[in-house]
């Protein structure tokens, strides 16, 4: 049975590769039409080609040429330059989105959960007074380095 079973398998395998002589023209039809004109051409000097930019290749790419673009940095600079500012925290990440600030600052040391708590709620307050059109998120983590 297993001997059935590996010639039919060969059978088939041999059967797949029989067309190799036929030519291309019996698998998708000549390349040219009843006038004699061919409907494909691989030429690569055609006038028409063009070049393409990273604007006009995807939809969803926001150009950066443009002069009106929202820019954040500014922002996230003064964030960070009040961070900076209170002496006992190290500016870590700031992310923007939309009306929406997620500060990270590191302090020296251990702490404990409420004075993380109580330290987060302080910088908040002066990161408010800097920035008062964002929805403020401190996080306070400890310093290892």
């Amino acid at each position: 049975m297993k001997r059935f079973g590996v010639f039919i398998l060969l059978l088939a395998f041999l059967a797949g590769c029989t067309n190799f002589n036929r030519g291309v023209e019996e698998f998708s039809g000549t390349n040219e039409d009843n006038d004699g004109m061919t409907n494909v051409t691989n030429r690569l000097d055609r006038e028409d080609t063009q070049e393409w930019t990273m604007d006009s290749q995807n939809p969803n790419f926001l150009p950066l040429d443009r002069k009106d673009n929202v820019n954040n940095q500014s922002d996230i600079n003064k964030a960070r330059q009040v961070i900076e500012e209170t002496g006992a925290y190290r500016a870590g990440q700031v992310w923007i989105n939309g009306d929406d600030m997620w500060v990270t600052a590191y302090k020296k040391g251990m702490m404990t959960e409420s004075e993380k708590v109580d330290a987060a709620s302080k910088l908040r307050k002066q990161l408010l007074k800097a920035l008062p059109r964002y929805h403020i998120e401190v996080k306070i983590q400890e310093d290892r380095t």
